[in-house]
C-alpha cells in the first residue's frame, strides 16, 4: 500500500502550490502594493480545515505504525506530530490575521508579513522532512497489514480544491492556480 505515501507526497505538492499563491501576495504586500486577502483567507482555511484535519491526521496513524516496528523513529515522530500542531495553531492565527483585514480592521503589514512567512516556511521545512525521512521508512517498514489498519484508522473526506470536484468557496484559488500554470507556459 505504497500508493498511500504517493498520495501523501501528491498532497505535499499541492499544499506547496498554495503556499507558492501566499508567498506571491505576501511579496506583493511588501512592495506596498495590495494583495488579494481573499485569495490568501481562502487558501489558509483550506490548509486549517483540509490539511491540519485530514492530512496530518492520515500521517500521524502511519508514524504510530512505525514506531511500533521501531522504536529507533520515535523521537522523530514525536517532533513531527509537535509541528503538526504548531502548524494548526500558526495557521490558525494567520488565517485570523486575514480574516480581520477582510473585515476592516486595521493592521501593520508587518502583523500579517510575519505569521504568513513564519507559517510558510514552517510547512515547507516539516513537509521536506517527512517526505525524506518517514516517508522513506514507511514505505520499506510496514506491511500491507500495517496499511490496513491505517486506512481503518483515519479520517477520510475528498480534497475540496485537488479532488473530483471543487467546492465553490476555492473557485478563486483554481482559478489563481490555473492562472498560475498559464503564466509558467512559453
Amino acid at each position: 500500500m505504497v500508493n498511500e505515501i504517493l498520495k501523501l507526497r501528491k498532497e505535499h505538492v499541492n499544499f506547496k502550490k498554495l503556499l507558492d499563491l501566499l508567498d506571491a501576495q505576501l511579496d506583493i504586500m511588501h512592495r506596498g502594493e495590495t494583495p488579494d486577502y481573499q485569495l490568501m483567507t481562502d487558501i489558509l482555511y483550506y490548509m486549517t480545515q483540509y490539511s491540519d484535519l485530514f492530512h496530518h491526521p492520515k500521517e500521524e496513524a502511519i508514524f504510530s505504525l512505525l514506531v511500533e516496528r521501531d522504536s529507533n523513529v520515535a523521537q522523530n515522530v514525536a517532533e513531527l506530530t509537535r509541528q503538526h500542531h504548531m502548524l494548526a495553531e500558526s495557521g490558525a492565527h494567520f488565517h485570523e490575521k486575514l480574516e480581520n483585514v477582510i473585515n476592516d480592521e486595521i493592521m501593520q503589514l508587518e502583523k500579517i508579513e510575519a505569521p504568513g512567512h513564519l507559517y510558510i516556511t514552517m510547512l515547507r521545512d516539516h513537509m521536506d522532512e517527512e517526505e525524506k525521512s518517514l516517508f522513506v521508512l514507511a514505505e520499506q517498514r510496514l506491511n500491507d497489514d500495517d496499511w490496513k489498519k491505517i486506512k481503518i484508522r483515519k479520517r477520510s473526506k475528498p480534497d475540496p480544491i485537488f479532488g473530483t470536484g471543487v467546492e465553490k468557496r476555492y473557485r478563486l484559488v483554481c482559478r489563481q492556480l490555473a492562472q498560475t500554470v498559464s503564466d509558467k507556459r512559453p
